[in-house]
């Protein structure tokens, strides 16, 4: 009786906390993002189906410049160790190899839109998330606690009663459709790849480095590509008529990228990817307006069930949210361990030999990592891909 008392106080604790408002913010902005991504979406089909002019490459070159001339320039006017030049000695090749995954990931999945549907994309890109958890796992660190594994395990069932409702729907066109869905499992799998990197280096970092150094080879490499396979559409293409629905992307992609970078910092990425899930819902209410596809009631369950998994992933944080603290909390709790080793060599001093025994034993454990939280005793093979913790302590330090 006491276990089934005890099971109900936990959970009654759990769903406490969603009555706080900072978590209905965190569902609020996955939810943006969501609505977000199904512009994006909605807009490249339309760019890249209805157009004579298809340039995969070059439609997310406009989105790298945004980036760079905001956040870059932010960077330029920074000084010391946080400007941009000093980034780019300490940890440049880093971000270049993270923007190179970035640029292939949305060239893919955009030449992914000439041949296959929208609703098509929409699902496979769910592959994300299983990517999105193991690498989590492997590169963050993350465990996992019973309560988020429940809410996956709802937002898979969402996922699949959104294929269930489609298997009779959807138009196989053979060769072309396989072509398609190959590219975008290729690119939802990058795109994961891209927002653990991305969750490791804003924790580890901060958000303006990270766009900036984005934008900045973004930029570079997105041009060259766009220069070495598009040029002839380049050249040859009339943009009057795809001009709006152009910068209608582009700033779609610059907010979902500001906008991702904040969720990733008090969510982490699996909550992300889940939080992306309702987007297939609102896809295909824009199928249904704009290109006359059929409601399934599974459709409105599937949305149900996604959003329920979200906000019982949201009732707790993973142990990665609190993993990168920032610079000024660690450096308060080295000053208050500091302190307390003061006091305690004080102590020592008007105490017997018995007592000062008892307190130098006590004394050796305040430095071990029981102390400290399990983001500051713990490390992972991959967190020093942009510095983690020795970044921010050589920061500190020299600050």
């Amino acid at each position: 009786m006491g276990d089934v008392v005890g099971f109900c106080d936990k959970i009654g604790n759990n769903l406490s906390e969603l009555g706080k408002w900072c978590v209905w913010q965190n569902i609020i902005l996955g939810q943006f993002l969501s609505l977000l991504l199904c512009a994006i979406n909605t807009l490249a089909h339309y760019i890249n189906s209805g157009s004579s002019s298809v340039l995969p490459t070059g439609q997310s070159f406009p989105h790298y410049m945004f980036l760079c001339a905001i956040y870059t320039s932010w960077l330029a006017f920074r000084r010391g160790e946080k400007g941009l030049i000093s980034i780019i000695k300490a940890r440049g090749w880093r971000y270049l190899l993270l923007c190179l995954i970035d640029v292939q990931a949305n060239t893919l999945m955009s030449t992914a839109h000439q041949f296959t549907t929208l609703t098509s994309i929409q699902l496979l890109g769910c592959v994300a998330i299983p990517v999105a958890l193991a690498l989590s796992c492997l590169v963050l660190g993350v465990r996992y606690r019973m309560v988020h594994i429940i809410a996956v395990s709802v937002c898979l069932m969402g996922v699949g009663c959104l294929v269930w409702a489609n298997i009779e729907d959807t138009k196989i066109d053979g060769k072309n459709q396989l072509v398609g869905d190959m590219l975008c499992l290729c690119g939802a799998v990058l795109f994961a790849i891209v927002t653990v990197l991305q969750e490791l280096s804003v924790k580890n970092t901060d958000i303006v480095e990270y766009l900036g150094l984005l934008g900045l080879f973004g930029s570079i490499l997105s041009g060259v590509q766009m220069v070495i396979l598009e040029k002839q559409t380049l050249i040859t293409s009339t943009w009057k008529s795809s001009s709006a629905l152009l910068s209608s992307f582009s700033a779609c992609q610059f907010m979902f990228c500001t906008f991702s970078s904040v969720f990733l910092i008090n969510m982490g990425t699996t909550a992300l990817h889940l939080s992306l899930l309702s987007g297939n819902f609102y896809t295909l209410i824009v199928g249904i307006l704009l290109f006359n596809y059929k409601f399934h009631a599974l459709y409105f369950l599937s949305y149900t069930l996604s959003m329920t998994g979200v906000y019982i992933y949201a009732i707790k944080q993973t142990p990665v949210a609190s993993r990168s603290m920032s610079s000024n909390h660690t450096t308060q709790l080295n000053n208050t361990n500091n302190r307390s080793e003061c006091q305690l060599r004080e102590h020592m001093i008007s105490d017997s030999p018995e007592r000062t025994t008892e307190i130098l034993s006590a004394f050796g454990t305040l430095n071990s990592n029981d102390t400290f939280p399990l983001s500051h005793s713990t490390n992972t093979t991959f967190t020093s891909f942009y510095g983690s913790h020795d970044v921010l302590n050589t920061q500190t330090t020299s600050a």
